[in-house]
């Protein structure tokens, strides 16, 4: 029953639209196979039922065109195509680091300033002075330097300075992931020009990271 529900919820437009096409062809067929052929008042109520039809019909479409507009549109959970929010319980690791994806893009021109400039800039209008998606961001970086890291970004991770690493670490403890973020931080300061080390780390841990995130939105989705 439960997924009926969902179910319907999504494709309520699509649904509202495919009655609104049965009671308008409906109101034609009855005026073409009904009221056709009959005569008087037979003639008249037919004409009268296939007339309620396609009003019927045309109003389904007037609620197909607000229906939903009083819901908020989520950035993790809408959907574009059907012009809803999914249930929280369909997020997924793929749709979060789609998002995610789009979000580090607002943060820096391309990967190598997410080492080398400061997205966790407070005031930058992404995070509209909130601290949200500041976990996520470091979440997300973590997450893209083992999964796509290539050479030249394994070494500006090399010659970032603590600052930055620090930063990473403090929005990992907003969502109370200390030893995620002492781990990381031990690494880069031990790692002596060698990266090997935190690669297998981030790869170890890669659907740690995942779980986080995802775990992290479905926490806080209301905020989003």
């Amino acid at each position: 029953m439960e997924n009926v529900k969902n179910f319907v919820k999504q494709n309520l437009r699509l649904i509202l639209l495919v009655l609104c096409g049965l009671l308008v062809l409906a109101g034609i067929l009855v005026f073409v196979f009904g009221a056709a052929p009959a005569q008087g008042f037979l003639k008249a109520a037919f004409i009268a039922f296939g007339i309620v039809l396609i009003l019927l019909g045309c109003s389904l479409v007037v609620l197909a065109a607000v229906v939903g507009e009083n819901e908020n549109a989520n950035f993790f959970l809408f959907d574009s195509k059907r012009n809803v929010n999914i249930p929280v319980d369909e997020l997924d690791f793929a749709r979060v680091n789609k998002k995610m994806t789009f979000v580090m893009t607002q943060l820096a021109e391309n990967a190598s300033e997410v080492w080398t400039g400061n997205v966790f800039d407070e005031n930058n209008e992404v995070y509209g002075g909130e601290n949200t998606f500041v976990p996520l961001v470091a979440y997300k970086i973590l997450y893209d330097l083992g999964d796509r890291g290539n050479e030249s970004i394994w070494n500006l991770y090399l010659m970032a300075d603590g600052e930055k690493i620090d930063a990473i670490v403090s929005a990992l403890e907003l969502n109370d992931d200390n030893e995620l973020g002492k781990a990381f931080k031990f690494l880069h300061e031990n790692a002596a020009g060698n990266y090997e080390r935190t690669e297998k780390f981030l790869a170890d841990n890669k659907k740690y990271i995942q779980n986080k995130m995802v775990k992290y939105v479905k926490a806080n989705i209301d905020k989003f």
